[in-house]
Protein backbone atom coordinates (compact mmCIF):
# COMPACT_ATOMS: atom_id res chain seq x y z
CA UNK A 1 0.00 0.00 0.00
CA UNK A 2 0.96 3.54 -1.21
CA UNK A 3 -1.45 5.53 0.55
CA UNK A 4 -4.32 5.28 3.22
CA UNK A 5 -7.60 7.79 4.14
CA UNK A 6 -8.45 6.86 7.71
CA UNK A 7 -11.89 8.30 7.55
CA UNK A 8 -12.71 9.46 11.64
CA UNK A 9 -10.40 11.34 13.77
CA UNK A 10 -11.42 9.74 16.54
CA UNK A 11 -9.60 7.12 19.28
CA UNK A 12 -10.04 4.60 16.60
CA UNK A 13 -9.01 6.72 13.45
CA UNK A 14 -5.66 8.20 15.89
CA UNK A 15 -4.61 4.76 16.88
CA UNK A 16 -4.82 3.42 13.04
CA UNK A 17 -2.36 5.56 12.33
CA UNK A 18 -0.52 5.23 15.44
CA UNK A 19 -0.55 1.39 14.47
CA UNK A 20 0.02 1.87 10.69
CA UNK A 21 2.91 3.78 10.97
CA UNK A 22 4.57 1.74 13.85
CA UNK A 23 4.02 -1.43 11.79
CA UNK A 24 6.31 0.30 8.91
CA UNK A 25 3.91 1.85 6.38
CA UNK A 26 5.69 4.85 5.13
CA UNK A 27 3.07 6.19 2.16
CA UNK A 28 0.71 8.74 2.02
CA UNK A 29 -1.96 8.97 5.03
CA UNK A 30 -4.51 11.39 5.53
CA UNK A 31 -6.91 11.29 8.06
CA UNK A 32 -10.50 12.96 7.73
CA UNK A 33 -12.61 14.66 10.66
CA UNK A 34 -15.88 15.58 10.56
CA UNK A 35 -15.21 18.00 13.85
CA UNK A 36 -12.82 21.08 14.10
CA UNK A 37 -10.80 19.84 16.98
CA UNK A 38 -7.82 17.13 16.53
CA UNK A 39 -8.72 14.01 18.24
CA UNK A 40 -9.44 13.90 22.00
CA UNK A 41 -10.84 11.52 24.85
CA UNK A 42 -14.71 10.76 24.83
CA UNK A 43 -14.76 8.97 28.50
CA UNK A 44 -14.39 12.18 30.49
CA UNK A 45 -16.96 14.25 28.66
CA UNK A 46 -19.85 12.80 31.31
CA UNK A 47 -17.38 12.99 34.20
CA UNK A 48 -14.25 15.13 34.79
CA UNK A 49 -14.96 17.52 31.96
CA UNK A 50 -18.85 17.88 32.57
CA UNK A 51 -17.52 18.48 36.15
CA UNK A 52 -15.27 21.35 35.20
CA UNK A 53 -12.63 19.36 36.78
CA UNK A 54 -10.21 18.99 33.72
CA UNK A 55 -9.83 21.47 30.37
CA UNK A 56 -9.67 21.21 26.79
CA UNK A 57 -6.14 21.04 26.67
CA UNK A 58 -6.43 17.68 29.00
CA UNK A 59 -8.88 15.73 26.83
CA UNK A 60 -6.26 16.05 23.79
CA UNK A 61 -5.13 12.55 22.71
CA UNK A 62 -1.64 13.52 20.84
CA UNK A 63 1.68 13.29 22.48
CA UNK A 64 4.40 13.98 20.43
CA UNK A 65 3.03 11.67 17.68
CA UNK A 66 5.01 12.45 14.09
CA UNK A 67 2.34 10.51 12.09
CA UNK A 68 3.50 13.06 9.09
CA UNK A 69 -0.26 12.96 8.02
CA UNK A 70 -2.42 15.39 6.40
CA UNK A 71 -5.14 16.09 8.44
CA UNK A 72 -8.73 17.20 6.86
CA UNK A 73 -10.51 18.19 9.93
CA UNK A 74 -14.09 19.82 8.92
CA UNK A 75 -14.68 18.05 6.57
CA UNK A 76 -17.14 15.46 7.06
CA UNK A 77 -16.80 12.50 4.52
CA UNK A 78 -20.51 12.34 2.74
CA UNK A 79 -19.92 9.66 0.33
CA UNK A 80 -17.61 6.40 -0.69
CA UNK A 81 -17.02 3.90 -3.46
CA UNK A 82 -15.74 0.80 -2.09
CA UNK A 83 -14.63 -0.91 -4.93
CA UNK A 84 -12.47 1.91 -6.00
CA UNK A 85 -11.73 3.42 -2.64
CA UNK A 86 -12.80 7.00 -3.06
CA UNK A 87 -14.00 9.36 -0.25
CA UNK A 88 -16.40 12.36 -0.98
CA UNK A 89 -15.85 15.24 0.93
CA UNK A 90 -18.52 17.69 2.18
CA UNK A 91 -16.69 20.83 0.75
CA UNK A 92 -16.58 18.90 -2.44
CA UNK A 93 -13.05 17.37 -2.85
CA UNK A 94 -13.05 13.71 -3.80
CA UNK A 95 -10.04 11.51 -2.38
CA UNK A 96 -8.56 8.08 -3.12
CA UNK A 97 -6.24 5.49 -1.17
CA UNK A 98 -5.08 2.09 -1.34
CA UNK A 99 -6.47 1.50 1.81
CA UNK A 100 -9.36 3.25 3.36
CA UNK A 101 -9.87 2.76 7.46
CA UNK A 102 -13.66 3.64 8.87
CA UNK A 103 -13.44 5.43 12.01
CA UNK A 104 -16.17 7.70 12.04
CA UNK A 105 -17.88 6.91 15.75
CA UNK A 106 -21.62 6.85 16.46
CA UNK A 107 -24.24 9.31 16.91
CA UNK A 108 -26.51 9.62 19.23
CA UNK A 109 -30.79 8.27 18.88
CA UNK A 110 -32.40 11.22 19.07
CA UNK A 111 -36.05 10.50 20.98
CA UNK A 112 -38.95 11.15 18.80
CA UNK A 113 -40.74 13.19 21.60
CA UNK A 114 -38.18 15.13 22.69
CA UNK A 115 -35.41 16.60 20.22
CA UNK A 116 -32.61 18.58 20.77
CA UNK A 117 -33.82 22.02 21.56
CA UNK A 118 -32.46 25.11 23.92
CA UNK A 119 -32.95 22.63 27.15
CA UNK A 120 -32.47 19.45 25.65
CA UNK A 121 -29.25 18.09 25.39
CA UNK A 122 -27.55 14.79 23.90
CA UNK A 123 -23.92 14.23 24.84
CA UNK A 124 -21.14 12.92 22.44
CA UNK A 125 -18.64 15.26 21.80
CA UNK A 126 -16.52 18.21 23.33
CA UNK A 127 -18.94 20.79 22.01
CA UNK A 128 -21.99 19.05 23.45
CA UNK A 129 -20.33 18.71 26.74
CA UNK A 130 -19.95 22.63 27.10
CA UNK A 131 -23.43 23.28 26.37
CA UNK A 132 -24.98 20.96 28.79
CA UNK A 133 -22.47 22.16 31.65
CA UNK A 134 -23.09 25.71 30.58
CA UNK A 135 -26.83 24.82 31.77
CA UNK A 136 -26.50 22.79 35.04
CA UNK A 137 -25.60 24.18 38.32
CA UNK A 138 -27.25 24.34 42.16
CA UNK A 139 -30.77 23.98 42.22
CA UNK A 140 -31.25 23.14 38.25
CA UNK A 141 -34.18 20.43 37.86
CA UNK A 142 -32.17 17.84 35.62
CA UNK A 143 -34.08 15.33 34.15
CA UNK A 144 -31.75 12.68 32.21
CA UNK A 145 -34.36 10.72 29.89
CA UNK A 146 -31.99 6.54 29.78
CA UNK A 147 -30.01 4.84 32.36
CA UNK A 148 -27.44 3.21 30.51
CA UNK A 149 -24.04 4.11 31.24
CA UNK A 150 -24.30 7.89 29.30
CA UNK A 151 -26.93 8.78 32.15
CA UNK A 152 -26.23 7.52 35.09
CA UNK A 153 -22.21 8.79 34.88
CA UNK A 154 -24.05 12.28 34.06
CA UNK A 155 -26.37 11.73 36.73
CA UNK A 156 -23.31 11.22 39.18
CA UNK A 157 -21.33 14.22 37.81
CA UNK A 158 -24.66 16.97 37.92
CA UNK A 159 -24.76 15.67 41.48
CA UNK A 160 -21.58 17.09 41.96
CA UNK A 161 -22.79 20.40 40.83
CA UNK A 162 -25.56 20.34 42.77
CA UNK A 163 -28.11 19.55 40.35
CA UNK A 164 -31.42 18.30 41.65
CA UNK A 165 -31.68 14.96 39.34
CA UNK A 166 -34.13 12.53 38.21
CA UNK A 167 -33.20 9.38 36.13
CA UNK A 168 -35.77 7.90 33.92
CA UNK A 169 -35.21 4.18 32.96
CA UNK A 170 -37.29 1.98 30.42
CA UNK A 171 -36.14 -0.58 31.95
CA UNK A 172 -37.33 -2.24 35.53
CA UNK A 173 -33.46 -2.47 36.57
CA UNK A 174 -31.10 0.35 34.94
CA UNK A 175 -28.67 -0.83 33.35
CA UNK A 176 -29.57 -4.53 33.61
CA UNK A 177 -28.94 -4.96 29.85
CA UNK A 178 -25.22 -4.73 30.21
CA UNK A 179 -24.30 -5.86 34.28
CA UNK A 180 -27.48 -7.95 35.20
CA UNK A 181 -30.12 -7.66 37.25
CA UNK A 182 -28.19 -7.76 40.44
CA UNK A 183 -25.11 -5.05 38.95
CA UNK A 184 -28.11 -2.50 37.96
CA UNK A 185 -30.10 -2.78 41.46
CA UNK A 186 -27.08 -1.91 42.80
CA UNK A 187 -26.09 1.06 41.20
CA UNK A 188 -29.75 1.88 41.59
CA UNK A 189 -29.56 1.63 45.08
CA UNK A 190 -26.43 3.89 44.87
CA UNK A 191 -27.64 6.63 42.89
CA UNK A 192 -30.79 6.67 44.96
CA UNK A 193 -28.86 7.21 48.04
CA UNK A 194 -27.04 10.17 46.84
CA UNK A 195 -30.13 11.93 45.86
CA UNK A 196 -31.14 10.57 42.54
CA UNK A 197 -34.94 10.43 42.19
CA UNK A 198 -34.80 7.07 39.76
CA UNK A 199 -37.82 6.33 38.26
CA UNK A 200 -38.38 2.59 36.56
CA UNK A 201 -39.78 1.35 34.24
CA UNK A 202 -41.46 4.44 32.67
CA UNK A 203 -41.45 6.47 29.28
CA UNK A 204 -42.13 9.55 28.06
CA UNK A 205 -45.56 10.41 26.60
CA UNK A 206 -45.46 14.25 26.11
CA UNK A 207 -43.40 17.20 26.17
CA UNK A 208 -44.84 20.75 27.52
CA UNK A 209 -43.19 23.50 26.03
CA UNK A 210 -43.51 27.45 26.93
CA UNK A 211 -45.26 29.59 24.59
CA UNK A 212 -43.36 29.68 22.36
CA UNK A 213 -43.19 26.53 21.58
CA UNK A 214 -39.68 25.82 21.67
CA UNK A 215 -38.31 25.22 24.74
CA UNK A 216 -39.29 21.70 26.61
CA UNK A 217 -40.56 22.91 30.33
CA UNK A 218 -41.89 19.38 31.52
CA UNK A 219 -41.87 15.89 30.70
CA UNK A 220 -44.96 13.51 31.06
CA UNK A 221 -44.37 9.78 32.00
CA UNK A 222 -47.15 6.79 31.13
CA UNK A 223 -48.48 7.02 34.53
CA UNK A 224 -49.49 10.93 34.67
CA UNK A 225 -46.52 11.74 36.38
CA UNK A 226 -45.71 15.42 35.20
CA UNK A 227 -41.77 16.20 36.11
CA UNK A 228 -41.03 19.69 35.84
CA UNK A 229 -37.55 20.34 34.06
CA UNK A 230 -34.98 23.11 34.03
CA UNK A 231 -32.32 20.92 31.28
CA UNK A 232 -33.16 17.37 29.54
CA UNK A 233 -30.43 14.98 28.85
CA UNK A 234 -31.01 12.06 26.48
CA UNK A 235 -29.58 8.66 26.46
CA UNK A 236 -31.28 6.32 24.90
CA UNK A 237 -28.43 5.06 22.88
CA UNK A 238 -26.39 5.10 20.23
CA UNK A 239 -26.22 4.75 16.22
CA UNK A 240 -23.10 4.32 13.98
CA UNK A 241 -21.94 7.49 12.27
CA UNK A 242 -22.26 5.65 8.73
CA UNK A 243 -25.32 7.25 7.13
CA UNK A 244 -22.94 8.59 4.72
CA UNK A 245 -21.98 5.01 3.51
CA UNK A 246 -25.56 4.66 1.62
CA UNK A 247 -24.93 3.44 -1.79
CA UNK A 248 -21.03 2.02 -0.72
CA UNK A 249 -21.55 -1.21 -1.26
CA UNK A 250 -20.32 -1.90 2.28
CA UNK A 251 -23.45 -4.19 4.53
CA UNK A 252 -24.23 -2.45 7.29
CA UNK A 253 -26.12 -3.64 10.10
CA UNK A 254 -29.46 -2.62 11.93
CA UNK A 255 -27.92 0.08 14.02
CA UNK A 256 -26.01 1.35 10.93
CA UNK A 257 -22.94 -0.87 11.87
CA UNK A 258 -20.01 -1.20 9.13
CA UNK A 259 -20.43 -5.25 9.03
CA UNK A 260 -16.93 -6.73 9.78
CA UNK A 261 -15.18 -10.31 9.81
CA UNK A 262 -13.89 -11.48 12.48
CA UNK A 263 -10.26 -8.84 11.90
CA UNK A 264 -12.08 -5.95 10.53
CA UNK A 265 -12.62 -6.16 6.84
CA UNK A 266 -15.67 -4.73 5.88
CA UNK A 267 -18.32 -6.97 3.87
CA UNK A 268 -19.47 -5.69 0.36
CA UNK A 269 -23.37 -6.35 -0.01
CA UNK A 270 -22.91 -8.16 -3.28
CA UNK A 271 -19.86 -10.14 -4.78
CA UNK A 272 -18.12 -10.20 -8.26
CA UNK A 273 -17.28 -7.15 -10.51
CA UNK A 274 -13.83 -6.83 -8.15
CA UNK A 275 -11.35 -4.33 -9.30
CA UNK A 276 -8.43 -6.64 -10.95
CA UNK A 277 -6.28 -9.05 -8.63
CA UNK A 278 -9.16 -8.86 -6.38
CA UNK A 279 -11.99 -10.78 -7.50
CA UNK A 280 -11.54 -13.92 -4.78
CA UNK A 281 -11.80 -11.51 -2.27
CA UNK A 282 -15.18 -9.46 -3.03
CA UNK A 283 -16.56 -13.18 -4.35
CA UNK A 284 -15.83 -14.19 -0.44
CA UNK A 285 -18.05 -10.75 0.31
CA UNK A 286 -14.69 -8.46 1.75
CA UNK A 287 -14.40 -5.08 0.27
CA UNK A 288 -10.07 -5.23 -0.75
CA UNK A 289 -8.60 -2.38 1.18
CA UNK A 290 -11.42 -1.35 3.29
CA UNK A 291 -11.50 -1.88 7.07
CA UNK A 292 -13.60 -0.48 9.65
CA UNK A 293 -12.52 -0.04 13.89
CA UNK A 294 -14.34 1.86 16.67
CA UNK A 295 -18.17 2.39 17.14
CA UNK A 296 -19.01 2.47 13.73
CA UNK A 297 -17.75 -1.16 13.52
CA UNK A 298 -19.76 -4.33 13.61
CA UNK A 299 -16.88 -7.22 13.83
CA UNK A 300 -18.11 -10.60 13.40
CA UNK A 301 -17.94 -12.85 16.94
CA UNK A 302 -17.52 -16.07 16.08
CA UNK A 303 -17.92 -17.35 19.90
CA UNK A 304 -20.66 -15.87 19.89
CA UNK A 305 -21.95 -16.30 16.22
CA UNK A 306 -22.81 -12.58 15.87
CA UNK A 307 -21.94 -9.04 14.49
CA UNK A 308 -22.05 -6.64 16.91
CA UNK A 309 -20.37 -3.02 17.93
CA UNK A 310 -17.90 -2.69 20.89
CA UNK A 311 -18.24 0.80 21.95
CA UNK A 312 -15.15 0.64 24.62
CA UNK A 313 -12.36 2.81 24.55
CA UNK A 314 -9.65 -0.03 24.63
CA UNK A 315 -11.33 -1.89 21.60
CA UNK A 316 -10.74 0.92 19.93
CA UNK A 317 -6.92 0.86 20.49
CA UNK A 318 -6.24 -2.60 20.46
CA UNK A 319 -8.27 -3.21 17.22
CA UNK A 320 -6.95 -0.35 15.42
CA UNK A 321 -3.71 -2.76 15.35
CA UNK A 322 -5.80 -5.45 14.08
CA UNK A 323 -6.99 -3.14 10.92
CA UNK A 324 -3.76 -2.01 10.49
CA UNK A 325 -2.36 -5.70 10.26
CA UNK A 326 -4.83 -6.31 8.11
CA UNK A 327 -3.97 -3.55 5.73
CA UNK A 328 -0.22 -4.46 5.68
CA UNK A 329 -0.80 -8.19 5.39
CA UNK A 330 1.79 -8.05 8.62
CA UNK A 331 1.25 -11.20 10.67
CA UNK A 332 -2.06 -11.38 12.44
CA UNK A 333 -2.84 -10.34 15.58
CA UNK A 334 -6.01 -10.28 18.06
CA UNK A 335 -7.32 -8.12 20.50
CA UNK A 336 -7.88 -9.41 24.47
CA UNK A 337 -11.21 -9.42 25.46
CA UNK A 338 -13.58 -6.36 25.56
CA UNK A 339 -13.02 -4.18 28.43
CA UNK A 340 -14.38 -0.60 29.99
CA UNK A 341 -14.57 1.16 32.89
CA UNK A 342 -16.95 3.92 34.95
CA UNK A 343 -16.94 6.08 37.10
CA UNK A 344 -19.89 7.22 39.33
CA UNK A 345 -19.64 8.87 43.15
CA UNK A 346 -16.71 7.17 44.33
CA UNK A 347 -17.24 3.52 43.00
CA UNK A 348 -14.90 2.95 39.73
CA UNK A 349 -16.82 -0.13 37.94
CA UNK A 350 -14.11 -2.37 35.41
CA UNK A 351 -15.54 -5.11 33.05
CA UNK A 352 -13.68 -6.98 30.79
CA UNK A 353 -15.59 -9.81 28.71
CA UNK A 354 -18.56 -9.96 26.95
CA UNK A 355 -21.55 -9.92 29.71
CA UNK A 356 -24.47 -10.28 27.15
CA UNK A 357 -25.66 -13.85 27.20
CA UNK A 358 -23.96 -15.06 30.53
CA UNK A 359 -26.38 -17.40 32.32
CA UNK A 360 -25.17 -17.49 36.06
CA UNK A 361 -23.30 -14.73 37.91
CA UNK A 362 -21.30 -14.87 41.02
CA UNK A 363 -19.73 -12.67 43.39
CA UNK A 364 -16.49 -14.14 44.25
CA UNK A 365 -14.76 -11.59 46.64
CA UNK A 366 -15.97 -8.83 48.49
CA UNK A 367 -20.28 -7.66 48.79
CA UNK A 368 -22.55 -5.76 47.30
CA UNK A 369 -23.35 -4.37 50.94
CA UNK A 370 -19.46 -3.54 51.24
CA UNK A 371 -19.47 -1.50 47.94
CA UNK A 372 -16.14 -3.54 46.92
CA UNK A 373 -16.35 -6.51 45.26
CA UNK A 374 -15.42 -9.05 42.58
CA UNK A 375 -17.96 -10.54 39.75
CA UNK A 376 -17.74 -13.00 37.43
CA UNK A 377 -19.99 -13.91 34.39
CA UNK A 378 -20.22 -17.29 33.69
CA UNK A 379 -22.44 -18.88 30.19
CA UNK A 380 -22.77 -22.96 30.18
CA UNK A 381 -20.47 -22.99 33.15
CA UNK A 382 -17.32 -21.37 31.11
CA UNK A 383 -15.86 -17.61 32.77
CA UNK A 384 -17.12 -14.99 30.20
CA UNK A 385 -16.51 -11.77 31.60
CA UNK A 386 -15.66 -10.40 35.14
CA UNK A 387 -16.70 -7.29 36.75
CA UNK A 388 -15.19 -5.08 39.59
CA UNK A 389 -15.95 -2.46 42.05
CA UNK A 390 -13.46 -0.59 43.66
CA UNK A 391 -10.69 -3.80 43.13
CA UNK A 392 -8.23 -2.81 41.34
CA UNK A 393 -6.09 -5.08 42.28
CA UNK A 394 -8.31 -8.64 41.87
CA UNK A 395 -9.82 -7.47 38.81
CA UNK A 396 -6.28 -6.92 37.10
CA UNK A 397 -5.39 -10.13 38.11
CA UNK A 398 -9.05 -11.74 36.73
CA UNK A 399 -8.75 -10.04 33.66
CA UNK A 400 -5.60 -11.59 33.01
CA UNK A 401 -7.37 -14.85 33.72
CA UNK A 402 -10.40 -14.38 30.99
CA UNK A 403 -10.09 -16.85 28.60
CA UNK A 404 -7.94 -19.48 30.38
CA UNK A 405 -10.98 -21.51 31.65
CA UNK A 406 -12.71 -22.23 34.43
CA UNK A 407 -11.63 -20.36 37.75
CA UNK A 408 -13.00 -23.41 39.56
CA UNK A 409 -13.35 -27.22 39.47
CA UNK A 410 -17.14 -27.67 38.97
CA UNK A 411 -17.08 -29.08 42.95
CA UNK A 412 -15.77 -26.16 43.96
CA UNK A 413 -18.31 -24.20 41.90
CA UNK A 414 -21.46 -26.28 42.85
CA UNK A 415 -20.06 -25.73 46.64
CA UNK A 416 -20.59 -21.95 46.29
CA UNK A 417 -23.39 -20.78 48.35
CA UNK A 418 -26.67 -20.24 46.63
CA UNK A 419 -27.07 -16.02 48.42
CA UNK A 420 -23.89 -15.30 45.76
CA UNK A 421 -25.32 -17.20 42.72
CA UNK A 422 -28.29 -15.92 40.45
CA UNK A 423 -29.40 -17.02 36.80
CA UNK A 424 -29.15 -14.62 34.12
CA UNK A 425 -32.78 -14.00 34.18
CA UNK A 426 -32.18 -11.33 37.11
CA UNK A 427 -33.21 -12.73 39.58
CA UNK A 428 -32.24 -10.63 43.24
CA UNK A 429 -29.03 -11.14 44.46
CA UNK A 430 -28.23 -11.27 48.36
CA UNK A 431 -24.79 -9.66 49.63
Amino acid sequence: MHSIIIVGASLAGLSAARALRAGGFAGDLTVVGAEQHRPYDRPPLTKDYLRGSCSTADLALETDDDLDARWLLGAPATSLDARSRRVGLADGRTIAADGVVLATGADAVPHPLVPVGPTVHTLRTVTDAERLRADLGPGRRLVIVGAGFIGTEIAASAVALGADVTLLAQDAVPLRRQLGAPIGDFLAAEHRAHGVRVIAPTRVVDVDRDAGGTTATALRLADGTVLPADVVVVGIGSRAATGWLAGSGLRLAADGGVLCDATGRALHGRGGGAVAGARDEMEAGVAPGVVAVGDCAAWWDGYRGVHHRLEHWTGAVERAGVVADVLLAAPGRSARAPYFWSDQYDLRLQVAGVVAGHDELRIEEGGLADRSFLARYYRAGEPVAVLGVNQPKLFTRARRALGAGPTADPASRAAATTSNVVAGTGTALAS
